[in-house]
């Protein structure tokens, strides 16, 4: 019983110790704001992209719809098109690639690429540079509203894919969204 009890505590200790990393390594007031927000969000993406059977990924509602597997890659796209272009100010690294043809693992493996890029630079960039101005659809911005629209923008199309799996009959991941 005692070396449970001591067991029990060490893993207590080094839990909160590594938490407390984790913490610490969100340097910026931004970081702190924002990462886990984030991660929860992708995270939950993640698993909705998980539920859907490889064999409905080709699923549409009516004509006018993407597809399921169109909507995780919309997903993709849109985060490595704005991180690269108003975050870091480069070229997409995935500017040519195309992810029409991908499996539903391939998909996935890919969407979680595109979560690390985006968490990456959230954890990294500067309050300074949060706060810099940039130009997006004709609106003077901050590089943190466009880190805002990534979030909202990964939750739409979420939205949308929980919709597709629940009209194949399919139950979604439960919501946690704090």
């Amino acid at each position: 019983m005692r070396k449970f009890i001591l067991l029990t505590y060490s893993i207590v200790i080094i839990m909160s110790i590594m938490s407390i990393e984790s913490y610490a390594q969100k340097t910026t007031a931004f970081a702190k704001e924002y990462v886990d927000l984030w991660e929860r969000a992708a995270d939950y993406t993640i698993e909705v992209a998980r539920a859907m059977p490889e064999e409905y990924y080709n699923y549409r509602p009516n004509e006018e719809t993407l597809t399921f597997s169109e909507q995780i890659a919309h997903i993709i796209t849109n985060m490595y098109w704005l991180n690269s272009t108003f975050i870091l100010n480069e070229t997409s690294p995935i500017k040519d690639a195309s992810l029409e043809d991908l499996d539903k693992e391939d998909l996935i493996k890919n969407l979680e690429e595109a979560v690390r890029y985006v968490g990456k630079s959230a954890e990294s960039i500067t309050d300074k540079d949060v706060t810099s101005p940039i130009i997006f659809a004709g609106v003077i911005m901050d590089k943190r509203r466009i880190f805002y629209l990534m979030r909202d923008h990964l939750t739409h199309h979420r939205a949308q894919s929980i919709v597709y799996l629940r009209l194949n009959g399919i139950e979604p991941p439960e919501y946690r969204g704090w």
